[in-house]
């Protein structure tokens, strides 16, 4: 995937030569609110990356380097990786870091033990999010408020990436008791726009999104293609921005995920929260055209 994505972007500056570059004066990305709260995300943060996975811990600084130098905050770990994301954001002072860490329910003991060493790694005395994947909730999403009322963590939420989780996302949301979903939407999987996202703003559950590029089926669509000169209109460079404007301009999405150990393709990614974003009859064009592809 990875040639492939430096195809895509080797392709599009060469496509670019001669055309008007956006310049931001501020090269922060926006943010948005966490309903119900005085917080707020900046609207793209990063995923569970490889270099989280080997326990890189150079290579997890340079993206989360990108990442702190546009402003963003959030990254998604599990397992090891909540420690190799703590250690690597301690060594670049990357104190505004909010990782959102994922535990495993089942032994309640041992959950609560992992959480208080991962504040202590990160030298705090509450966890930003704690999330559960959705197949556990049923058995296990007691545990998880219990640790909440116990000041472990600010907020719960639950996580997955297919539509079979939709029908468990919703009732749980219905529950008033998660304060974060993390779901799969983008232009190729547009499913949760139709159930899960309508049910969040409704309910005021903050979305965090994932697979915006479905690991890289995405690029292999565009590969070649031209990047439509409209696309200048909402400030999209590139074609991995093309998808994640997409996903940020529909209204209930907090903040888009991207995996990557490639500081080059961080950048890209994180600059898709700068500048405009699609309007309406601008999104049905962006579907139209990734439609033909398809």
């Amino acid at each position: 995937m990875a040639l492939t994505r430096r195809n895509m972007l080797l392709g599009s500056a060469a496509l670019a030569a001669g055309v008007s570059v956006p310049a931001f004066a501020d090269e922060r990305i926006a943010r948005r609110q966490i309903p119900g709260t005085d917080d707020s995300l900046p609207v793209v943060g990063l995923g569970n990356s490889n270099a989280f996975r080997r326990g890189d811990v150079p290579a997890s600084e340079a993206v989360l380097e990108r990442l702190q130098g546009f402003g963003g905050r959030y990254v998604d770990c599990n397992g090891p990786s909540r420690f190799v994301v703590a250690e690597a954001a301690g060594n670049i002072g990357f104190d505004d870091i909010f990782p959102g860490a994922y535990f495993d329910l089942a032994d309640a003991g041992r959950a609560q033990r992992e959480a208080r060493s991962l504040m202590a790694s990160l030298g705090r005395n509450q966890l930003d999010v704690m999330l559960c994947y959705t197949d556990q909730v049923g058995a296990h999403w007691d545990v998880l408020r219990s640790m909440k009322d116990e000041g472990l963590t600010k907020y719960i939420g639950t996580a997955r990436h297919t539509s079979v989780y939709y029908d468990t996302m919703i009732r749980l949301m219905e529950t008033g008791t998660v304060d974060v979903l993390q779901v799969n939407y983008s232009l190729l999987e547009p499913e949760a726009e139709q159930r899960v996202l309508p049910v969040a703003a409704e309910r005021g559950v903050a979305v965090l999104t994932n697979r915006p590029f479905i690991n890289g089926r995405f690029f292999e669509l565009v590969r070649g293609r031209r990047l439509p000169e409209w696309a200048a209109d909402f400030d999209c460079e590139t074609w991995a921005q093309f998808s994640l404007k997409f996903i940020l301009s529909h209204p209930a999405v907090t903040c888009v995920l991207t995996e990557t150990e490639n500081p080059k393709h961080a950048v890209d990614n994180l600059r898709a929260g700068l500048g405009r974003l699609p309007d309406m009859s601008t999104r049905e064009r962006m579907r139209a055209v990734i439609a033909d592809l398809a």
